[in-house]
This record gives C-alpha cells, sequence and structure tokens, in this order.
C-alpha cells in the first residue's frame, strides 16, 4: 500500500534536485508558518500562494492528487476542529450566527459565530496544510542514500544524520507493518474494518497494537545488528557510493523559492 510517507522512484526535475535544495523548501515552509497572521486578505493570500508554489512542486515531481486527497482527509477533522472553535471563541468581528449569549472573559461569547472567527479558523487550517505539505514532497521525492550522502558532505556527525533519517522512514515503517498486521488478521477471520464502531474500540485494536510492539522491538534489535555491522559509532568519516553536485537546476530552484518566499513576505506585510 502506498502512502504519502514513502519515496516514488520516478525521473523528474524535483527528484533530480540536490537534497539541500529540497530541505531549504522545508525551512522557508517553516519560516512562512511562524510569521503572525491575522483574519486579514493578505494573510490569506500570502498563505494561498505559498502553497500554490507547493502544490506545482507536487505535480511536476508526478505525485498524483490522490496522495494529497489522503493527507488532507488525515487532517479533516482537525480542521473542523478549528474552524468551529475559532468561529465561536475569536473576539471581533462581525456576528454571523447567534445560538445565544455565553459571554466568557477576554470579550469572546461562546453563542455567536463571528465572520473574523469563521476566518481566522480556516487561516489556521491552510496555515496547518502549507506546513504538512513540505515534509512529505521531501520524502517522496528523495532517497535515504541521498538524504545520508548529502547531510555527511556538510559534515553533519553521523548519529545527527541517522537519526534525522529515521525519523523521516519511521511513520512509514509503521504504516507498512500496521497494514501488514491488519493483513493477517483478516486471514484468521478477525476483521477490523467490518466491525461496529463501538466493538472495534472495545476489542479490536489489542490483537494489531500488540503485535506492532512486538516487531517494533524485533526490528531495533535487527537495526542494532546492522549499524554494528557498518561500523556505526566510527570517528572515520564514512566513504560515499554517490557523489552528488549542486547543478543548475538547484541554482534555478532556488532563485524561484527565495522569489515567491519574498512574495509572500511582500503580500503579508505591505501589500494593502
Amino acid at each position: 500500500m502506498q502512502t504519502i510517507f514513502s519515496y516514488i522512484d520516478r525521473d523528474t526535475f524535483v527528484h533530480r534536485l540536490h537534497p539541500v535544495t529540497k530541505l531549504g523548501h522545508v525551512l522557508l515552509t517553516l519560516i512562512i508558518i511562524l510569521i503572525p497572521y491575522g483574519p486579514t486578505l493578505e494573510s490569506a493570500l500570502a498563505l494561498s500562494v505559498w502553497l500554490a508554489f507547493s502544490a506545482v512542486l507536487w505535480g511536476i515531481a508526478g505525485i498524483s492528487l490522490r496522495q494529497f486527497w489522503s493527507l488532507f482527509k488525515i487532517l479533516l477533522a482537525t480542521f473542523v476542529f478549528l474552524i468551529l472553535i475559532q468561529g465561536f471563541m475569536y473576539r471581533g468581528g462581525e456576528p454571523l450566527l447567534v445560538l445565544g449569549h455565553l459571554p466568557i472573559s477576554g470579550g469572546a461569547d461562546l453563542g455567536v459565530v463571528t465572520d473574523a472567527g469563521l476566518l481566522f479558523g480556516l487561516l489556521l487550517c491552510v496555515r496547518v496544510l502549507v506546513a504538512v505539505s513540505a515534509l512529505p514532497l521531501f520524502i517522496s521525492t528523495t532517497t535515504i542514500s541521498r538524504v545520508m550522502a548529502a547531510l555527511n558532505s556538510m559534515g553533519v556527525p553521523n548519529r545527527f544524520t541517522f537519526m534525522f533519517v529515521s525519523s523521516l522512514s519511521f511513520t512509514n515503517l509503521i504504516f507498512e507493518m500496521w497494514n501488514s498486521i491488519i493483513e493477517a488478521q483478516k486471514l484468521r477471520a478477525f476483521d477490523i474494518e467490518s466491525m461496529p464502531l463501538w466493538q472495534r474500540a472495545r476489542r479490536a485494536y489489542v490483537p494489531v497494537i500488540v503485535p506492532l510492539i512486538l516487531l517494533l522491538f524485533r526490528k531495533g534489535n535487527d537495526l542494532e545488528v546492522a549499524l554494528k555491522s557498518r561500523a556505526f559509532g566510527s570517528t572515520h568519516r564514512p566513504t560515499q557510493v554517490e557523489v552528488l553536485e549542486v547543478t543548475w537546476r538547484d541554482h534555478l530552484m532556488v532563485a524561484v523559492m527565495l522569489g515567491v518566499f519574498g512574495l509572500c513576505l511582500w503580500i503579508r506585510l505591505f501589500w494593502k
């Protein structure tokens, strides 16, 4: 089962970029979402421009909209929660829906839905979507070996490189093990998906979570043996099978990224 957190083997412009260039996109995305935003048109436009830029990169990388929709469905409940909470609790704005009056400290009224609150909730949703659209793009277009080669060429210590690479592959590993256990339990006539919700919450997940934990412990032991056999922790500089080079694609991508980033900042800070 293909997940949004696994590498997709294609030969595209984004795939051929240097891993550090794609990490730059992740870093600029982090800066974009950390900028303070309010319920204004400028904030919405600045976030939308960067989200559209990330979506273009997804398209160039050949990542299907189905995977983007899978990412959206995972966050859908969070989006609904943010919109409702901000709609009822945001201070200021014109009332759109009055269900009653329940004033709380700070000037908010839990019985009134305001236009500014809904807009701010939508901005938070776009902000979350911008944040989570960058890392799956990096993972889907970069092999683990290229990530390690890039970090080692930058002089990053092996332990930090291993921690970073492990964090990237850990989520995909959990998904793969979970799906394997679910399929194995189906062969034993234990189908979680066909159970009612109350029965699933009461007795369905113990036969899945327990094997998952045991498999993770076993995977950890195998990983320890593999690391020792490859002299992990040695003070000598490791050799690289693949030598990465910065090409014209990376220079072009950096220029485009900085241009779009500057446009987003200008819209947020100066556009009226």
